[in-house]
């Protein structure tokens, strides 16, 4: 197994200039509701707003937070980052590439599960272009597609802006000589670690962030579901670092 990480400094202008156009055309359009709203009459107070209510902390266990630091926080191999770093967008789309029934069987439950989980990003097949390219094939052809992958049986190559936001993913899975247990785990494995959890860990073996695929979990464990439920749960932001982190959650 193999994940790269890499910073990709012409999306990160682009990314500013595109919203720094939606921050203006906001206040554009504040501004121009508000000078369309009648004055209130001078005999006639205005009614006071009510601010909006403080969002519910997510309540994560003490094991969670600190898991959720050991594979969030870094990568296995290419830049190294101690910060959020996930997708933006309420939807990230994965086109697949070869792969059999069985394969193909077992991503669309792992899709499900993810999505399950989350609350402000899923994941939806497509085959259009896609932010994540999946490819099923073998392992020879791993560095003609991506040529970061290491020598493992599956990688996950992500690149990323300065502001943190991963701009697009290639997981590679290997479609022969596995077996369809091992390539079912490897499918889980990289395609949620192309979603912002890029290291390993020795920690659990019933997880899917297990160094050893060959002892990993084909679902999602507890304390698996509780991390990508607190990186998609909307109160992280890209970029937060462990004091933001620590500060958005309730520790139970």
């Amino acid at each position: 197994m193999f994940r790269s990480i890499r910073r990709v400094l012409p999306v990160l202008l682009l990314a500013t200039v595109a919203l720094a156009g939606c921050k203006a055309a906001a206040h554009q359009a504040t501004t121009a509701l508000a000078s369309a709203a009648p004055a209130p009459s001078a005999s006639v107070a205005p009614s006071a707003t009510t601010p909006p209510p403080a969002p519910v902390k997510p309540r994560v266990s003490k094991a969670g937070l600190t898991y959720f630091f050991a594979v969030a926080f870094g990568a296995d191999s290419g830049d190294k980052y101690n910060v959020v770093t996930k997708w933006f967008s309420p939807q990230v789309t994965v086109r697949v590439h070869g792969g059999n029934a069985a394969s193909r069987s077992c991503l669309d439950k792992v899709i499900s599960d993810f999505n399950g989980l989350t609350a402000t990003t899923d994941l939806k097949l497509t085959t259009a272009p896609a932010d994540i390219e999946l490819h099923f094939v073998p392992k020879s052809k791993f560095k003609s597609i991506d040529p970061r992958a290491g020598g493992g049986d599956a990688s996950v190559s992500i690149d990323w802006s300065d502001l943190h936001f991963i701009t697009d993913a290639i997981v590679l899975v290997r479609s022969n000589g596995i077996t369809e247990h091992s390539r079912c785990v490897l499918i889980r494995e990289e395609l949620t670690r192309g979603m912002g959890f890029l290291k390993s860990s020795k920690t659990y073996r019933d997880s899917v962030f297990y160094y050893d695929y060959d002892a990993a979990a084909t679902k999602y464990s507890a304390i698996d579901k509780e991390l990508i439920r607190l990186m998609y749960s909307g109160v992280l932001q890209v970029g937060d670092d462990r004091k933001a982190v620590t500060g958005a959650v309730t520790v139970k």
